[in-house]
This record gives C-alpha cells, sequence and structure tokens, in this order.
C-alpha cells in the first residue's frame, strides 16, 4: 500500500466506523459510545488541512462529548480536557 493511500483508507475507516457507532448509539445511547465517537472525529482532525473540513469535526467531536458529559452527568469540559480520558 502506497504512503499516499494510507492516510485514506484511515481516515475511510474512522468516517465509516463513526457511521455505524451513531447508528448503534441511535438505537441504545450509552457514554462509552458517545465518547468513541468524541475520540474518532478528534483523529479525524489530522487526515485533512482544510480549515472547514477541520471546524466540522471539531464541532462533531463536541457535540458528542457534550452528549458524553450529559449522559456522565459530568459538567462540560473543556475539549482540551479530552486528553484526561
Amino acid at each position: 500500500m502506497s504512503a499516499v493511500s494510507q492516510p485514506d483508507w484511515r481516515r475511510e475507516c474512522l468516517i465509516s466506523a463513526n457511521r455505524q457507532l451513531e447508528s448503534v448509539y441511535q438505537r441504545r445511547p450509552t457514554p462509552c459510545l458517545a465518547l468513541q465517537i468524541s475520540r474518532n472525529y478528534r483523529l479525524l482532525l489530522v487526515h485533512y488541512e482544510q480549515p472547514d473540513i477541520k471546524q466540522l469535526w471539531q464541532q462533531l467531536s463536541k457535540r458528542w462529548w457534550d452528549k458524553y458529559c450529559h449522559q456522565r452527568q459530568m459538567p462540560d469540559l473543556a475539549m482540551h480536557d479530552l486528553s484526561l480520558f
């Protein structure tokens, strides 16, 4: 596999994984799923240089982080605090 196609493959896997996780979450919401989805969106940030796409991934990551915090009955933490988990 060439070095050029590897990031595309990783990005597509993360996007596909999140689609599946979001579908599962709709049927049975759990904090663990919300956290994993948020983390996957954060990982997607390294696969794009376009600011508008990076902003979208950041917004989606924050949305899922907020769901996680709400379900865990935690006060909302700043996105930079994700590294604590």
